[in-house]
């Protein structure tokens, strides 16, 4: 092994383990999220129709294009594809703390690796991890100075997730030098353009089809109580461990604060515009969470530049405790839901607590990526059940699935057994086509908790009045 190829062999058994560890959680269908199962249902539709169809607004066209290009495949490839991209990022990030000149770069680029959001995002189906992983391509493109493949990236970003577009305010701050105006308005053109050119060839099917009307997106459910908006923000994002490591760290970085040298990790201290532009990112993206505190996955982006920071803060003793922490905490002491339908398994050393009606476990042998992969074996199990229990209905009815349609659909189409035709499964229905369905001598019926969420949809109290629980 020559030297050239000996100075990239760490990245590429970065590469491998990260993807290796991914792969037995890779088999339980196309993930916990409904979204991730609307992405399937959504290729299928595009596969077969080969008009464009978002899995949802403002649609992820790059991800979803591809999917739809590989309709057919078992869900283990749509998921390998999210460890791949996870793979990739954690390379990403790893080559641009080298390019920082920043000493533990493999262990930070490991604690990215098994972040618990981060690593249970990297198992099935969903954007969150294409995104990430362009985002920091496009970084370190910058920092190397390849302007145009930065505009490239983070135009794919753009393409996998919209809100990636907040990554131009950080990346203008790093390139945007004070003496040299011509030479800033000649980058910021290479990225701008470079950047518009594959985010309009990207959108145009969404804009041939919708116009500019598709630049939105619905939420029907309320906003969450502050405990389940920092719960996912959280616990959610770092795990118990990491978030435990994450807050002993910081107070012990207070205390002995006078005798840490800020940035003695890096071999050359760290440029201020690196600070600034990681503290925008943090930023900008916790309030893009706050706009729509629904999942966990939303505040992946923060990650890589949260453990830049905390290298810049922390002395080496103490970044290597977090990000040992960090790396376990996917492993152990995990929080998680116990319902019988849509929750996770849990030992018999399991904690039992509510919190906003909910009620949750913790577990001290069970971490977050087990809890996750038994969460979607039972939602998958449920959703078999379901479909059973509906092929021997001989009336005609409707079914309000709510947020199980994506599955029951997916998996409905992919058994390729013929379909009830008493049956009929829908997401949500106003009153107006609930009355249509009765008019028509439907009998109408509704999933779980189902009725409840029909209602905040479209905010009416109608459900109840003419439907029945499944």
């Amino acid at each position: 092994m020559n030297f050239s190829e000996r100075k990239y062999f760490p990245f590429i058994v970065l590469f491998i383990a990260v993807f290796i560890s991914r792969v037995p959680f890779l088999s339980a269908g196309y993930g916990v999220e409904e979204d991730s199962w609307g992405i399937a249902l959504a290729g299928f539709n595009t596969y077969f129709t080969h008009i464009y169809e978002p899995s949802r607004f403002p649609g992820h066209p790059v991800h979803e294009f591809i999917y739809s290009a590989f309709w057919g495949l078992p869900p283990f490839f749509y998921n390998a594809s999210s460890a791949f991209f996870s793979a990739i990022a954690v390379v990403s990030f790893a080559l641009i703390l080298k390019e920082l000149k920043f000493k533990h770069f493999f262990i930070a680029a490991l604690a990215l690796a098994f972040t618990p959001v981060f690593y249970i995002s990297s198992t099935y189906t969903i954007d969150f991890i294409w995104t990430i992983a362009f985002i920091l391509i496009s970084f370190y493109a910058l920092l190397k100075n390849q302007f145009v493949f930065c505009g490239i990236f983070l135009g794919l970003a753009i393409g996998c997730r919209i809100t990636s577009g907040a990554m131009l305010f950080p990346f203008l701050i790093i390139f945007w030098e004070k003496n040299a105006v011509n030479e800033n308005i000649k980058n910021g053109l290479k990225v701008l353009l470079s950047l518009i050119v594959v985010i309009f060839i990207s959108y145009l099917p969404l804009i041939n089809q919708f116009g500019l009307s598709f630049f939105m997106y619905y939420d029907q459910f309320p906003y969450p109580s502050m405990a389940k908006v920092f719960y996912k923000m959280i616990p959610g994002v770092f795990g118990f461990l990491g978030v435990m490591a994450l807050g002993v760290c910081i107070v012990l970085a207070f205390i002995y604060r006078k005798k840490i040298v800020r940035g003695e990790l890096f071999e050359n201290g760290l440029n201020k515009k690196i600070i600034i532009s990681s503290f925008v990112v943090i930023v900008l993206f916790t309030l893009s969470y706050f706009r729509l505190p629904q999942k966990s996955g939303y505040m992946i982006t923060i990650i890589p530049f949260l453990i830049l920071l905390l290298g810049y803060y922390l002395n080496s003793k103490l970044f290597n405790f977090l990000c040992s922490a960090l790396i376990v905490s996917s492993f152990l002491f995990s929080i998680n839901l116990t319902d019988k339908l849509r929750g996770a398994s849990y030992s018999r050393l399991a904690m039992i607590f509510n919190v906003s009606g909910q009620e949750l476990f913790l577990d001290p042998i069970s971490g977050p990526i087990f809890s996750d992969y038994s969460k979607r074996l039972q939602k998958m199990k449920y959703t078999d059940e379901v479909i059973d229990m509906t092929s021997h209905v001989n009336t005609k009815t409707v079914v309000i699935a709510g947020w199980w349609y994506n599955e029951i659909m997916v998996t409905i189409i992919s058994s390729n057994n013929t379909k009830n035709s008493f049956v009929r499964f829908e997401s949500y229905i106003d009153s107006e086509k609930m009355k249509d369905y009765i008019t028509d001598g439907y009998v109408i019926k509704y999933l779980p908790e189902q009725n409840i969420y029909n209602d905040q949809m479209f905010k009416m109290d109608f459900t109840d009045k003419v439907a029945t629980e499944f």
